[in-house]
């Protein structure tokens, strides 16, 4: 995940306000903006921004926040409409970004070239842009508003008269399925043992960091804590150790990021070859197995940006279907290669009654741009998850549902998040599970019925391979009710990356972590089960810290800070908050009860 360079500049121009009534802001903004644009020293607006000053009143700070993004944008927005140019439109970011980021020129640089063309072509072709409309997404999470927004929807059908249950007792005499989890691998090829893993640049371990200041700030062997991610030996020597176990796994989920978050220096090409390089590996590693995998919001160029169709070749996301619909023939069937080309979803009936869907969540993501220009259901994406569901359910079939961006991420479209919340509701009878990637956490999702607020179900994150940024590797490993298709219990896997970096001659030492039922006291993983889980974790102390510790896989960065009471208060929210909006206000409500 990364910010746009246009966009963090507004984040960053609101500290300064701290220190200025808010009467001020106009004349401010507009003086400080017009001395970047215009090449003189902007001395006041950095030394302001250096300071980093807090506005103690959050509600305030929001709204200085928002007053500021639009105002901003509006000056941006200007100048483009007045003629200026590409190349002055480049030279105006990149003064911006060097004052108000700590990313340095050449990340700065980085971002900017890749990205200006479809900012550039979203200013000059959506109608009527407003800045109101761009921090309105954006910063959707700080209150900001856009009073022109057109809040639209999907058409769900009412529920059936009879619908097919899934939970019901599993008959142990039945074999389990075994499902094989693996997520966000974000695998470097510039990574180098021993490079500098504390540089001025938002990913470090690399070839050309320069030499490490202190041995302490070397890159590890395997992989480190600081904002690194993961060589490719580690990923070889994982899949080797996989084999070696011997296991046979009935299905292999991936939820997606293969690509390293070096965003500022991605191009088709390297994207091309990373994803190519990983999915061979696993073909090579899993042979017959199917391994349904999906895409992450790191492997389009640009990061995050998945376009309108029919746009010039420079700035679609065409490519980025193409590629994945050959790629992943070798696993799935022909009639999932149209849907894939549409939008990079897909779906897959794996064995008669046991559905898969597969979804490109990615588009709700407020860093795609594309929202900018238009953020009404991309490729028509829920709308073709509804047709999908509604057709399992009439054929009695049970969903395992894909998905990168995990339900009630604060930085998914506030309207996308709604509408999907609103899908699973309706048909959560015949949605066994929802799996997850994308935070590097490993989390529990529970959807709770609006009405009776029942838990009707449930969302698993695997965590991460990649270590970005304080993890130990991960992979999970599920048992699978073959009638049911629920998840009747889990393994997690780790290997301490300090312990491992120490002895780079001998492999990790892979250990399982925990089991889903033993180290929760579940008797078994029902709705109801889970429901009471959560409910234990908010009054034992105990279990909410190992919730926690098990998040980051007892890595030492991770759990180092603690986890105070506000902290285990909003691990409860991350369980039981799945829609946007939802997990704003119960982040919100537990800050305001805290100070109480």
């Amino acid at each position: 995940m990364h910010v746009l360079p246009f966009l963090v500049i507004a984040l960053s121009i609101s500290t300064i306000f701290a220190t200025h009534p808010l009467q001020d802001l106009p004349g401010i903004i507009s003086n400080e903006v017009d001395f970047v644009r215009l090449g003189k020293s902007p001395h006041k607006l950095a030394s302001l921004v250096k300071q980093v000053l807090k506005i103690g009143d959050k509600k305030l700070a929001d709204d200085v926040l928002c007053q500021t993004c639009d105002l901003v944008f509006s000056q941006i927005l200007a100048y483009r409409r007045v003629g200026a140019s590409k190349d002055s439109m480049v030279d105006f970011f990149n003064k911006l970004c060097r004052v108000f980021t700590d990313w340095g020129p050449v990340a700065c640089a980085g971002y900017i070239n890749i990205e200006i063309d479809t900012a550039l072509y979203i200013m000059d072709n959506r109608k009527e842009l407003a800045a109101s409309r761009i921090c309105g997404i954006y910063f959707q999470s700080k209150g900001c508003v856009d009073p022109n927004a057109n809040p639209w929807t999907v058409p769900i059908p009412a529920k059936l008269r009879h619908t097919h249950r899934h939970e019901h007792r599993h008959h142990a005499s039945a074999a389990p399925l075994k499902i094989l989890h693996l997520t966000d691998f974000h695998y470097d090829p510039l990574y180098e043992p021993g490079s500098n893993a504390a540089c001025d640049l938002p990913l470090c371990c690399q070839k050309g960091n320069g030499p490490a200041p202190t041995p302490a700030s070397e890159a590890g062997f395997w992989g480190d804590y600081h904002v690194c991610d993961i060589p490719w030996h580690s990923v070889t020597n994982f899949t080797a150790y996989l084999t070696n176990l011997n296991e046979t796994y009935d299905l292999v989920y991936y939820t997606g990021d293969i690509i390293s978050h070096r965003s500022w220096a991605t191009n088709k090409d390297d994207n091309t070859k990373a994803l190519k390089k990983l999915f061979q590996h696993f073909k090579d590693t899993f042979d017959n197995t199917t391994v349904f995998a999906i895409l992450g919001n790191h492997e389009p160029h640009p990061t995050d940006f998945w376009s309108e169709r029919n746009v010039t070749a420079a700035i679609s996301t065409q490519w980025m279907f193409d590629l994945v619909a050959s790629e992943w023939a070798r696993w799935l069937p022909n009639s999932t290669v149209s849907d894939i080309k549409t939008g990079g979803y897909y779906t897959v009936l794996v064995r008669p009654k046991f559905r898969i869907i597969a979804l490109n969540s990615n588009v709700c993501f407020v860093s795609n741009l594309w929202l900018i220009y238009d953020d009404h259901d991309p490729y028509g994406q829920l709308n073709w998850l509804t047709a999908t569901l509604t057709k399992a359910e009439k054929n009695g079939e049970i969903v395992h549902i894909l998905s990168h961006i995990p339900p009630g991420e604060l930085l998914c479209n506030q309207r996308w998040s709604n509408q999907f919340r609103q899908i699973v509701q309706r048909f959560a009878p015949i949605i066994a599970a929802q799996f997850n990637g994308h935070t590097h956490l490993d989390e529990l999702r529970l959807f709770r019925d609006v009405n009776t607020t029942k838990v009707i179900n449930v969302a698993f994150n695997a965590g991460s391979f990649t270590t970005f940024v304080g993890f130990n590797p991960n992979y999970r490993t599920y048992d699978v009710d073959p009638a049911t298709y629920r998840v009747l219990d889990y393994d997690h896997y780790t290997y301490n990356l300090t312990k491992a970096n120490l002895d780079r001659k001998n492999p990790p030492q892979w250990f399982k972590l925990y089991s889903f039922k033993s180290d929760y006291g579940l008797k078994n993983t029902s709705n109801e089960a889970l429901g009471d889980l959560v409910a234990r974790m908010g009054k034992n102390k105990t279990l909410a810290q190992q919730y926690f510790r098990f998040q980051g896989r007892d890595s030492a960065p991770h759990v180092k800070p603690g986890c105070d009471d506000l902290c285990m208060k909003k691990l409860v929210c991350g369980i039981t908050a799945v829609e946007t909006l939802e997990m704003l206000r119960c982040q919100q409500m537990t800050k305001t009860h805290h100070k109480q």
